[in-house]
């Protein structure tokens, strides 16, 4: 006992040495501040974000991180923990490595950048990450689509993405997926701009796509016809109704709703263009993932927190790529890497998880009248081989014009 309490008298310092220099030598006091006066040599790669975007976006969560100086101790500024929280996001470096650079405790560190990720989504919601709840807005959506993509009456294009994480102690194979590692599933919507529309994380990664699809708050809208979508619409060049709908792959039912490809095996040439066109449409979420993990290095390896404090994380990851692209989007995307053509049909990304069984005791929506959806389908494949045709599909599919 009595060597015991000598370790613990040992240990009660309250402030190494060399954090308490973090004023003069920290990263916010030293590399930070050079880039911050010279952006042009390296603002951008440091924290993923140009000098005006920072401020703007401090402006909005200082009120959610300022914390109060008191007599023991002067606090971090919210200046030091948003350049910190950006610069683990920026880079996907461990706690322990992050603070030899700030002269911030890892300590510290573990309690900073978890809040500092929850304000960034709590000032960030509202504005940029909001799911559409009216005809109106999702019918902004759908003429984004028809502009850019060529698809009409589309709602958003529907995927998931597995972020890999440190399985927490005694969990087993609760978070074990079909690429052999531990992830929590981000699944998300996103409009013809790359933009998230919806996002649900937290879903263990044994499920597939399609089973965290039926448990997400959204696919009950849906299924509840609750979600605020229009009523069927004309489209150009045709003489029939056609229902809005969401593109999705084949992890995801069909439904009235929700377009997917036709099957891979015995497409014939009309089916093999809808599946272009339909492809081409759904990229879009598939370039949001892309950059989004470009952008925030923190989602190419895996995270080792607790799956409550990953969720903030990638919540606030969807947040600052919507308030990026669409406010400072030539800092964020090279210019034209929105617009990259694909090749075929056939590059349509395939992986094991389209055959994956459902665990036990997951159901999955089926629509109730298949028939209608499938009738849907047919209705696009038919317009993309009529009157919404568009000159360059044949190209792409291997089929001479």
């Amino acid at each position: 006992m009595k060597k015991q309490k000598q370790a613990r008298a040992q240990r009660r310092v309250w402030c190494k040495d060399w954090l308490r220099r973090r004023g003069e030598l920290g990263s916010h006091a030293t590399i930070y501040r050079e880039l911050h006066d010279n952006p042009e040599d390296g603002f951008i790669q440091y924290i993923s974000m140009d000098v005006n975007s920072f401020h703007t976006l401090l402006a909005k969560v200082e009120p959610y991180i300022t914390k109060q100086d008191t007599h023991f101790r002067q606090s971090i500024c919210a200046e030091a923990r948003l350049e910190a929280t950006l610069r683990f996001l920026a880079s996907g470096c461990s706690y322990t490595a992050l603070q030899y650079s700030t002269r911030i405790s890892k300590q510290s560190l573990s309690l900073i950048i978890p809040e500092t990720c929850q304000a960034i989504y709590t000032a960030l919601r509202d504005d940029y990450l909001k799911t559409p709840a009216t005809p109106e807005e999702w019918m902004n959506v759908a003429h984004g689509f028809q502009r850019r993509w060529n698809f009409p009456n589309c709602l958003g294009a529907i995927d998931g993405k597995h972020v890999s994480i440190r399985p927490p102690r005694d969990s087993g194979s609760y978070f074990y997926n079909y690429k052999g590692n531990h992830s929590i599933v981000l699944l998300a919507i996103c409009d013809a701009n790359c933009e998230f529309i919806y996002v649900d994380i937290g879903t263990n990664g044994r499920v597939s796509d399609g089973g965290v699809w039926d448990k997400c708050s959204f696919s009950s809208l849906i299924t509840n016809n609750t979600a605020g979508l229009p009523e069927d619409a004309m489209v150009r060049s045709s003489s029939l109704p056609f229902p809005y709908v969401f593109v999705a792959d084949d992890a995801f039912p069909l439904h009235r709703h929700i377009m997917k490809c036709f099957p891979h095996r015995s497409q014939d040439t009309r089916e093999r263009i809808f599946s272009y066109r339909l492809s081409r449409a759904r990229r879009t979420v598939e370039n949001a993932f892309g950059i989004l993990a470009n952008r925030f290095r923190v989602f190419l390896s895996p995270i080792d927190l607790p799956p409550s404090k990953i969720e903030f994380i990638v919540l606030a990851c969807t947040s600052l790529h919507n308030f990026l692209i669409r406010d400072h989007v030539r800092h964020y995307t090279p210019e034209g890497s929105l617009d990259v053509e694909d090749l075929s049909v056939g590059q349509i990304i395939p992986g094991t998880w389209r055959q994956t069984s459902e665990l036990p005791g997951t159901q999955r929506v089926i629509c109730n009248d298949m028939a209608d959806a499938k009738s849907v389908r047919e209705q696009f494949m038919e317009y993309f081989n009529g009157g919404g045709a568009v000159s360059w599909q044949n190209l792409y599919i291997g089929e001479e014009g």
